[in-house]
């Protein structure tokens, strides 16, 4: 088992502990989900970028969305997706159902493996780096849990395998 696999196997059992849906794919099979559903919002990098659309956002959210996340962090289930356009911060605050993209080659081990990505992201004005893990989940003060209140009811993970 290498350790890509290691890391893997970690995140998917770190993301299913805050509900977090993943799925293992390769490129083609993941093209083929992109035409099967219709997701509202739509932003992905190549080789994907040709199935990127955009929709209208009001205070009535948006069904669906699915971006890019840059990296995944084994330790904790969380994804990391650079939301310095804000389209991509209203999508995945918005969307009732957010899909992250991530390569298998991004896993990472721990926060601190993306500390260069972090400052350089961060050395621009606008910066803003989002840390996803698992769908928005909130208390009230008798520990009565909501999901989905400040941001997604579901979120769904596709790992594309490139190794």
């Amino acid at each position: 088992m290498t350790n890509t696999d290691t890391l893997l196997e970690k995140f998917i059992e770190k993301a299913k502990d805050v509900q977090t849906i993943c799925i293992k794919t390769d490129k083609e099979a993941f093209k083929n989900i992109l035409k099967e559903k219709n997701f509202a919002f739509v932003s992905l990098n190549t080789p994907f970028k040709s199935f990127n659309k955009e929709c209208e956002f009001d205070e009535s959210g948006i069904k669906d969305a699915i971006v890019n996340a840059d990296f995944a962090i084994a330790e904790t289930g969380t994804l990391v997706v650079d939301s310095t356009e804000e389209k991509i911060r209203l999508a995945t605050t918005l969307a009732e159902n957010l899909s992250l993209v991530i390569y298998a080659s991004n896993m990472v081990a721990k926060l601190e493996n993306i500390v260069s990505y972090m400052n350089d992201k961060n050395s621009a004005d606008n910066a803003y780096i989002a840390f996803i893990t698992g769908a928005s989940r909130t208390a009230d003060i008798e520990r009565v849990l909501t999901i989905g209140v400040h941001g997604p009811v579901s979120l769904t993970c596709y790992i594309i395998e490139d190794l």
